[in-house]
């Protein structure tokens, strides 16, 4: 008794064929077509299954160990129920087992329409973010030499994964949670669905660390502003871009959308990107100037661009005070020195633009209002007060009491 698969072509020179097992048993053969197409250059005469270079190459030669131990399973259950077996005997039993297994869908199976289904209903970002995380994991598979599946997503996979994110990929605690993250929400939905009925994932935390960012004073804002940078205009255009995002408190991506129909009398009005809220934020007058020295068509960058340029800028507006950053590197607290200049990025100007309200005493719920933030819990994570900053406004309400 034993099982081959074979891939069989109609004519010699075709470059495609069909997947075909064949069953021995009994000086007899079962041939049994998978209804599998196949390019030849995907196949292993030798190994009997598709190249592990081919993409779901562990999927498909999964489904070919699960048929060619159902096949045997049919055979030894004719046999104990005294039954001979024949060709069309396996072919009818076969075929009515097989239809069960077929009918679930492996993970990666299943992730893919996912993904499709979030297609009409997610944002794109959203979309990317999946589609990153699922590409990361069978890359991930390959690399840890385990298939993931259903039964295989349990703590030593979580382990292992913790182990290849922090250790090869050299990423932080808190992408590693992004990933985590996102992989619950797609074993969630497939087990209320009913196609993942194994719940060890339910275990997995999903790690976040706050990181020490920081925000410019308004002082330091000005010295930006201030910078003569006419014989520069690739500068020019980035430091005019950042000051609206500091008088503003939008997101670089919103920026990148304003459009002349956005700007009122005295506000911009415009759909967020990110929640698809409608919002209104300050429109001040230097914020007007600098629009209309665009004709209220801002410049276009990448941010990655945008993120390097930025620093130069700081740079040469002065903001070099010495910052002890506290971070994270292979789910590790360190802390580095660096400049502060080098330590600005687009979300600086967001995070500058609400410390600011704060500290000029206006009610977190009215500057919520401006970004967009529902909870307080998470608008408060944008707020930096420095140990000096804080003992200094303290100082200040006990002399007042005094006087």
């Amino acid at each position: 008794m034993k099982v081959n698969f074979r891939l069989n072509k109609k004519n010699k020179k075709d470059k495609t064929g069909f997947l075909r097992m064949d069953f021995s048993y009994t000086g007899k053969r079962f041939r049994y077509f998978l209804g599998i197409s196949l390019p030849e250059n995907h196949w292993s005469n030798t190994k009997q299954r598709v190249k592990s270079s081919v993409s779901n190459s562990l999927e498909m030669n999964k489904r070919l160990s699960e048929i060619a131990d159902e096949t045997i399973r049919v055979y030894y259950e004719l046999i104990n129920n005294s039954i001979t077996p024949s060709n069309t005997m396996l072919k009818e039993k076969l075929d009515e087992s097989l239809s069960g297994v077929s009918s679930q869908l492996s993970f990666f199976e299943f992730v893919d329409e996912f993904i499709l289904r979030s297609s009409n209903t997610k944002k794109s970002s959203t979309i990317k973010e999946y589609t990153y995380t699922i590409n990361d994991l069978k890359i991930f598979e390959k690399h840890n030499k385990r298939r993931i599946e259903w039964d295989t997503i349990d703590m030593k996979f979580y382990d292992a994964y913790m182990d290849y994110q922090y250790n090869v990929k050299g990423n932080s605690q808190n992408l590693f949670g992004k990933r985590i993250k996102t992989l619950k929400t797609f074993l969630n939905d497939a087990f209320e669905r009913g196609d993942n009925k194994h719940l060890m994932y339910k275990g997995f935390k999903v790690l976040h660390k706050e990181t020490d960012a920081i925000y410019l004073t308004e002082d330091e804002i000005e010295k930006i502003y201030k910078l003569d940078l006419i014989e520069n205009k690739r500068l020019e255009k980035v430091r005019d871009l950042f000051i609206i995002e500091c008088n503003t408190g939008l997101r670089f991506q919103d920026l990148m959308h304003i459009e002349k129909e956005n700007i009122l009398e005295e506000s911009i009005k415009i759909k967020v990107r990110k929640t698809g809220e409608i919002l209104n934020t300050l429109l001040l007058p230097e914020t007007r100037t600098l629009l209309k020295k665009y004709n209220y068509q801002l410049p276009k960058i990448s941010n990655t661009n945008y993120n390097l340029y930025l620093k130069e800028i700081g740079e040469l507006a002065g903001i070099n005070d010495t910052i002890i950053h506290n971070t994270y590197r292979a789910g590790k607290s360190i802390s580095i020195k660096k400049k502060k200049y080098e330590l600005i990025s687009s979300h600086t100007s967001r995070r500058s633009f609400a410390t600011n309200m704060y500290h000029r005493k206006i009610s977190s719920f009215m500057i919520m209002a401006i970004t967009g933030h529902k909870k307080e819990s998470t608008f408060l994570k944008y707020i930096r007060i420095t140990n000096e900053e804080a003992v200094k406004i303290i100082t200040m309400s006990y002399k007042k009491k005094v006087s």
